[in-house]
């Protein structure tokens, strides 16, 4: 069956969002990547508070008993057309997209990045987890917000933007995600979580546009508008196809 959210998992380690983006600069001769202070840089700053995070709580359980989400208002907008930004305490985590196909994640690096060899990235049918190799903790260690086709998700490093882009393969083709990764908990409130409603009707609408172009190709439905409430991409009139 298709994600639930209220099935989910919340990310079950205390590790916290780092400054992934706010290393020492200077430079290394170490080829094997950034040295020991910048590891303890990248995850034990700008750490939360040291009080203990569920690891069972989840996000929809949590705004139906009252607990109201860290990020309050419209989910900001991304620096490209469809991308939104997840952000901690003022400073952005990552930026995200979803087309019926996949979704994107893309992370800024730190300083001192030069090669790709220097990040772990793992990806697994539920689960994402990023950082430093040889980091005690990763920068991104979540539950997904649905399932994940293994095989055809990836990960790069676009080093002239020095940009790291996570594709996430959707295994339920036209499902909506609501974010990308489930967040934690932190003294009865959401880090993380999903997008505003008014957000979630946008990404919604563009996922519906999407699936009348691919099934309409002589039709061009940019700048087209639904009358009442988006349908769901997925299970529209007998449901999305299979390619």
């Amino acid at each position: 069956p298709p994600h639930t959210l209220s099935n989910k998992t919340i990310m079950s380690k205390l590790s916290d969002y780092s400054k992934f983006d706010h290393l020492d600069g200077s430079s290394s001769s170490d080829d094997e990547g950034i040295n020991k202070k910048q590891q303890e840089s990248f995850t034990l700053t700008n750490t939360f508070a040291s009080e203990s995070i569920s690891s069972t709580t989840d996000v929809k359980a949590s705004a139906e008993a009252g607990s109201a989400p860290s990020r309050l208002g419209r989910t900001k907008k991304g620096s490209e057309p469809g991308r939104f930004i997840f952000e901690h305490d003022g400073r952005k985590i990552y930026e995200w997209e979803q087309t019926l196909e996949e979704v994107n994640l893309y992370i800024d690096t730190p300083p001192g990045i030069t090669s790709a060899n220097q990040i772990e990235c793992k990806i697994s049918p539920s689960h994402l987890t990023l950082g430093l190799k040889n980091a005690p903790h990763p920068y991104l260690d979540e539950a997904t917000y649905s399932k994940v086709k293994v095989s055809y998700s990836s990960w790069c490093l676009d080093m002239d933007s020095g940009v790291i882009n996570v594709v996430l393969a959707k295994v339920y083709r036209g499902e909506m995600w609501d974010c990308v990764l489930c967040g934690k908990q932190q003294d009865g409130a959401t880090v993380g979580g999903v997008v505003d409603p008014m957000t979630k009707q946008e990404i919604r609408k563009e996922l519906m546009l999407e699936r009348f172009q691919e099934e309409n190709p002589g039709f061009d439905f940019r700048g087209a508008e639904f009358n009442g409430m988006v349908p769901d991409a997925r299970t529209f009139m007998g449901g999305v196809k299979h390619t």
